[in-house]
């Protein structure tokens, strides 16, 4: 298994919530940003640098949310509580 390590964190409120944003590289020296969105449901952007993956993923990381949004309310099912997402 490729090892991986975290060069950057930070944090992004995407519609009240607060979500935490791990930029990696791998051993091959890819970069990748991965963010939880919830219980087994992760975003992950790939990019050339640091820099241009994170600028990528705090560009999808609202469409990524609001999408599971839309989706979660045509199910019916109940909007997750309000908060951080770490």
């Amino acid at each position: 298994m490729d090892e991986e390590m975290l060069l950057h964190s930070s944090e992004l409120e995407v519609n009240g919530e607060t979500f935490s944003i791990s930029v990696f590289c791998s051993a091959a020296g890819r970069f990748f940003a991965k963010t939880c969105l919830g219980e087994d449901d992760f975003i992950i952007t790939d990019g050339p640098s640091l820099t241009e993956t994170l600028k990528r993923h705090e560009d999808l990381l609202p469409l990524a949310v609001g999408t599971r949004e839309l989706t979660q309310c045509y199910l019916g099912n109940p909007r997750r509580p309000r908060g951080r997402r770490l």
